[in-house]
């Protein structure tokens, strides 16, 4: 049987103080990666030079231009240009540990009946003061997860987490002319469940973990809150009015007030030692109007 080739979407704006980084991890494990496309969303900074350097020495490496600016046409060009059985993907500070590629492809290899249209992993993020501490709390008590009883190891997931996520091929192409390109809902859990109503099914790999910026975390209070505003807005527009009842009433304003708690700490460590380094980079994530 021949075995499965995965191409990264890595959809970029402005963002040179990362995207090396992340090209630097998915570049070691090349031997389970067939291409990395970099879309290149208007970047004003040296984003589109980084990518080149890296593409001389590894020409599986390409740069796809999308000008329409906003991260659902960044991606869906993206996707669009892959040509891989699976296509994962991620986000320009995203960094993916040195089994990455090989656990998606493992776990994809095994499922020969197809039982999954698409998976996504955890994110933690990293450099923070606090460590993952906060993150293991939300993902306890998360109203969007729920454990296929058949499948003890993974979730089946109404929703996917755009930083860390893998569909196959046909199922962006059955979904492409159903995900919204609406700026002001989350394009993620769109996706999902445009796959759930296709009629697939979402995998959650609790061991599939990628390291993320925390510099959503560095937003204050009234830019977070209407950035989660975006979670009950996208299930309405799917129907999915229990959940974003839920969403509304118990997970916003809980995530909402471990926000608060957190951002006391980043910037009281921020303050005390300068070294945290999020929140030049939250501004490029504000700019573009992306969740």
């Amino acid at each position: 049987m021949n075995r499965l080739s995965l191409s990264v979407v890595v959809p970029a704006f402005d963002e040179e103080e990362c995207i090396g980084a992340c090209l630097d991890l998915l570049c070691t494990q090349l031997d389970c990666i067939t291409e990395i496309i970099v879309v290149d969303n208007n970047s004003a900074d040296g984003t589109r030079d980084i990518v080149r350097r890296h593409a001389t020495d590894h020409p599986e490496i390409r740069v796809v231009t999308e000008k329409q600016q906003g991260l659902v046409f960044a991606r869906n060009a993206g996707m669009d240009a892959a040509s891989g059985d699976l296509v994962a993907r991620i986000d320009a500070d995203t960094r993916v540990p040195d089994d990455w590629a090989a656990t998606i492809l493992d776990f994809f290899a095994a499922d020969v009946d197809q039982h999954w249209a698409a998976a996504c992993g955890r994110g933690e993020a990293y450099e923070l003061p606090y460590g993952d501490a906060a993150a293991r709390i939300k993902a306890r008590w998360s109203p969007l997860a729920r454990r296929s009883p058949s499948t003890p190891e993974v979730r089946d997931v109404p929703v996917l987490y755009g930083s860390n996520m893998i569909l196959r091929r046909e199922t962006w192409k059955l979904i492409r002319e159903d995900v919204s390109l609406r700026r002001d809902v989350f394009e993620d859990v769109d996706m999902g469940l445009c796959v759930q109503e296709s009629g697939g099914r979402n995998a959650f790999l609790p061991s599939l973990t990628v390291g993320v910026s925390p510099r959503r975390m560095e937003s204050g209070m009234r830019s977070f809150v209407r950035y989660m505003a975006c979670l009950p807005r996208t299930l309405r527009l799917h129907r999915r009015h229990a959940l974003a009842a839920a969403a509304l009433v118990l997970y916003v304003p809980g995530v909402s007030a471990l926000h608060a708690c957190r951002l006391v700490m980043i910037r009281a460590y921020d303050s005390d030692s300068g070294s945290f380094s999020a929140r030049h980079l939250l501004r490029r994530r504000t700019d573009r109007g992306m969740p």
